[in-house]
């Protein structure tokens, strides 16, 4: 004979579960690419509206890769001074979140390596950071 309850959220069957009871979910969720916004803890409605994001690149994304092309290997905050310097924005951490979008949720960026290490330069402080260039050369995608 069978249970007369959820094993997983304790509730009387045949009935309604509880919100974050996997039985409670009307759909299966997609843990595909589409997906890759939200987290596996997070609600269905999160789930849904991660789906539905636009993935295509902003134009400042685009200006971004066309100067890494041209400019080669940078920092993040050699970037970023470049896209203040370019007039595209006032505050560089905006410039750098660009590039962390570019680097984390588009695959766009990759590290610049030089004998299977990758590259570090000087900031303006000084200190030595992290390089990065474009995955693959924009004008051979064109």
């Amino acid at each position: 004979m069978g249970s007369d309850f959820c094993f997983e959220c304790g509730r009387d069957l045949p009935g309604e579960h509880l919100g974050w009871c996997s039985s409670n979910a009307p759909t299966p969720i997609d843990f595909s690419e589409s997906t890759r916004h939200a987290r596996r803890s997070d609600p269905t409605t999160s789930k849904q509206a991660a789906a539905r994001l636009d993935h295509t690149l902003a134009d400042h994304h685009r200006v971004v890769l066309d100067w890494l092309d041209e400019h080669g290997p940078a920092t993040d905050d050699q970037i970023a001074q470049a896209m203040v310097d370019a007039d595209l924005t006032t505050r560089t951490e905006t410039a750098r979140r660009w590039v962390r979008t570019l680097r984390e949720e588009h695959d766009q960026i990759a590290p610049a390596m030089r004998h299977g290490q990758q590259i570090q330069l000087p900031n303006p402080s000084g200190r030595l950071a992290l390089a990065w260039t474009t995955r693959t050369p924009r004008k051979e995608q064109q």
